[in-house]
């Protein structure tokens, strides 16, 4: 019996955007992919362009969980830490861990080299112990409310967060320098114009469509926070350090995501 022929995908077209789009997840979360080893691998740099969808589908997966998690009918505090803990499962904490570096290079080096240095350090300290808690308690504060939304409500509104907070990641990529000439930024590489303007418009499409339901112009307001708080990570990170780093850039996915939950939650208060 002749045995059947391997399916491989190419990443040419029409293809290329699943590659892209499995790049992304692979980078992004620690899921099982499917069909990761049989598509032809394309460089991080060009898979960006999937970061919104991929945070999308990052965000549903959490509302998933978050109302599947309520039907046990526990505490809503015990129901939102469970779906946090499942957050940082999905995604092994990859930006939490760069908030908790940020926080203490910034917070506590006194020059741009010290800096640098304590956010390559992969203990934490004192500030990023608190950064992170901090950052825990608001996602687990967010969630609770989001259990008393509707369902499809609940699942928009995570997968809005999740997909503009990475497309502003691709953001910092393209328009911010590298504070280094070595890490996970240099590695992943620089996204082009395009790229970066598709991850945004893309992402920014499905924030506006999560809003639709709640109030008119929630969407766009839970836009306009994400953009505010990824110039100010800008800023500081130029000023401080001389650029962005991956450890910034998970900062401010988490960071940006925060402010849209507490932007689209306001709305409904």
């Amino acid at each position: 019996m002749s045995s059947q022929p391997e399916i491989t995908l190419s990443s040419e077209r029409p293809f290329q955007p699943v590659a892209e789009f499995l790049a992304s997840l692979r980078f992004l979360t620690r899921l099982p992919i499917p069909f990761a080893k049989t598509v032809t691998p394309v460089p991080l740099s060009q898979a960006m362009r999937q970061f919104g969808l991929a945070g999308a589908v990052i965000g549903a997966l959490i509302g998933l969980a978050l109302k599947a998690i309520s039907f046990f009918h526990m505490p809503l505090l015990m129901a939102a830490s469970f779906a946090v803990g499942f957050s940082l499962l999905v995604t092994g904490a990859l930006h939490e861990d760069g908030l908790a570096d940020t926080v203490d290079g910034l917070g506590g080096g006194k020059t741009r080299e010290r800096r640098l240095e304590i956010m390559r350090d992969s203990r934490i300290g004192t500030y990023g112990a608190a950064a992170l808690m901090l950052a825990l308690m608001c996602r687990a504060g967010a969630y609770i409310d989001l259990l008393g939304m509707a369902y499809g409500q609940t699942i928009l509104v995570l997968a809005a967060c999740g997909a503009f907070s990475r497309a502003m990641v691709v953001d910092l990529l393209w328009a911010t320098r590298s504070a280094r000439s070595d890490g996970l930024s240099v590695h992943a590489g620089r996204p082009s114009r395009n790229t970066a303007l598709f991850a945004i418009v893309s992402a920014a499409a499905i924030a506006i469509w999560a809003g639709v339901d709640i109030a008119p112009m929630a969407g766009v307001e839970a836009i306009g926070v994400a953009l505010l708080v990824t110039a100010g990570m800008r800023m500081l990170a130029t000023k401080l350090i001389g650029g962005q780093t991956g450890d910034i850039c998970g900062a401010t996915q988490v960071l940006c995501e925060l402010a849209m939950l507490a932007t689209y939650l306001s709305t409904i208060h």
